[in-house]
């Protein structure tokens, strides 16, 4: 559990800011899959353990949705039918591919929609994507800042006040004379 995340005092629902717009109400995963025939249920479970795969999460079911969350929800299904199902997955960058039947820019994120109807669709370009998903969005890597390169030349782990005693100790002794010596 996230303990970073508003949890909604009527339905539970965590979220990741105070009061979010959400479908507040009592909503299950088989409410959700409710009149949906056997292919899109099958392609359904398929699509919940290629999740699975990608690391610890929540399943968020929604009026409209099934989320799933790591910190926050990085994927969802959106819809179930009898054949199919349209799911989409947030990246902070975008992906090409003619699979996707759109992509939309929100802000500084992409949520990218494909439709899954076969075990076919389940391959591993799929299973990059859900797991960059995971890791970039769902686990909010995505707004850390990037470590700050090591200097040139030193090895990775010295800190800058190391790299200074580290080249203060290569001189030759006359450049390192106190200035009492001088």
């Amino acid at each position: 559990m996230n303990p970073e995340l508003w949890k909604c005092p009527k339905c539970g629902a965590r979220l990741v800011s105070r009061n979010l717009s959400h479908s507040c109400g009592p909503h299950s995963v088989e409410a959700f899959l409710a009149g949906a025939g056997p292919g899109g249920r099958s392609v359904f479970l398929r699509f919940v353990r290629a999740v699975g795969t990608c690391g610890p999460y929540e399943t968020m079911p929604a009026k409209t949705r099934v989320a799933f969350m790591a910190q926050v929800r990085f994927a969802s299904v959106n819809r179930v039918t009898d054949q199919w199902i349209d799911v989409h997955f947030v990246l902070p960058r975008q992906i090409r591919s003619p699979r996707f039947r759109r992509v939309e820019r929100l802000g500084k994120l992409f949520v990218h929609h494909l439709r899954l109807a076969s075990a076919g669709d389940f391959d591993p370009e799929l299973e990059q994507w859900l797991q960059a998903s995971y890791r970039e969005y769902g686990e909010r890597r995505w707004l850390r800042k990037p470590a700050r390169p090591a200097h040139k030349g030193a090895p990775p782990s010295l800190t800058s006040s190391d790299r200074r005693a580290d080249s203060r100790s290569e001189r030759p002794r006359s450049a390192r004379a106190s200035r009492s010596e001088r």
